[in-house]
């Protein structure tokens, strides 16, 4: 009960600043171009596409919020998202965070997120915040919302989710962090573990409601899968050993290695570095000089990097040998 009065807190205060209000009743509102705006009706259904849809329209203008399912979380907008936030203006101009605006108007890319952070099962209702910038069709024009909030928006019936009870929640997280916890993410283990352990701080987050966010912060932290698909767990990508991959970029391309398929940038996917052939890129370290081929663009340690031993420019370094040794020439230092 005490964090069920924590989150209603929440809501009620978010607008007390400027104008006092109080959701004591369902809402959607927020900051249009940094100029109040409140929806007088508002609804919520799921689409043919089973996308979960949440609408308020004030008479003359409607805000459209669509998300990937209905469940507690952030939900990223812009670009080729499939969540996506819509505004339809009085002269029925239509913005999307799925539009780009026009180079010559802005650089700067549709964004914002979608927040579910209540799902009211017994009353059959949903509660959140979002903020995002969106773009017409043609990119020439740009709306921004800010400070969202939907509060208690009736869903379709039957449509949330038995959650378990608090309680039960809190000790099926407890084992799932023990088991984590025990689990080095070099075990083949590592990624189920780990994602049962996200799947329980999920659960808990909707059976016991996540006031400050501090669950989500760890699910945020949690990288149990390989992102990039090069045969390295995203958590074995932290090269630095802070605890996270998102800012460990070998190559400087400014995508981090655990989303960048060659990772030392010198022609070879990581995945095809695994020279031994015993299925892991991370023993395997030709030149001896303690980094491993795929965060090394000098495989052999000849001077020339990698990228440049492609004598016969076809792209592919793998089948360059000047010598006939059998060795392929990045791998071969003499």
């Amino acid at each position: 009960m005490k964090k069920l009065l924590v989150i209603a807190l929440v809501f009620t205060t978010i607008f007390s600043c400027n104008d006092e209000v109080e959701f004591n009743t369902p809402a959607l509102q927020g900051k249009k171009d940094g100029i109040r705006w409140k929806a007088t009706t508002y609804n919520a259904f799921f689409n043919d596409a089973g996308l979960l849809v949440i609408t308020g329209n004030d008479n003359f203008e409607t805000v459209t919020l669509r998300l990937t399912s209905l469940a507690v979380g952030n939900y990223q907008l812009g670009g080729n998202a499939a969540n996506q936030a819509e505004f339809l203006d009085f002269e029925k101009t239509q913005f999307a965070t799925t539009n780009a605006p026009n180079p010559d108007f802005n650089v700067y890319p549709a964004s914002g997120q979608i927040t579910i952070s209540r799902i009211d099962t017994a009353n059959n209702t949903v509660s959140g915040e979002f903020f995002y910038t969106a773009y017409s069709n043609n990119g020439l024009k740009v709306v921004t919302f800010s400070e969202g909030v939907f509060f208690d928006i009736p869903l379709p019936a039957g449509a949330a989710p038995n959650v378990m009870s608090c309680e039960e929640a809190e000790i099926q997280e407890a084992l799932a962090a023990a088991l984590y916890a025990e689990t080095p993410p070099t075990s083949s283990d590592y990624s189920a573990n780990c994602n049962a352990y996200k799947q329980a701080l999920i659960n808990k987050q909707m059976a016991c409601i996540d006031a400050d966010g501090s669950i989500q912060d760890i699910i945020d932290s949690l990288f149990c899968n390989d992102d990039d698909g090069d045969g390295l767990l995203s958590i074995l990508e932290d090269v630095d050993g802070d605890g996270s991959p998102t800012n460990d970029d070998t190559d400087g391309d400014t995508v981090p290695n655990y989303l960048d398929a060659d990772d030392d940038g010198d022609s070879l996917d990581t995945i095809n570095e695994d020279v031994n052939a015993n299925g892991t890129v991370l023993d395997d370290d030709t030149d001896g000089d303690g980094v491993p081929n795929y965060l090394d663009n000098d495989d052999d340690g000849d001077g020339i990097l990698t990228i440049d031993e492609d004598a016969n420019a076809d792209g592919d370094v793998t089948n360059d040998d000047t010598d006939g040794d059998g060795i392929p020439d990045y791998l071969d230092n003499l």
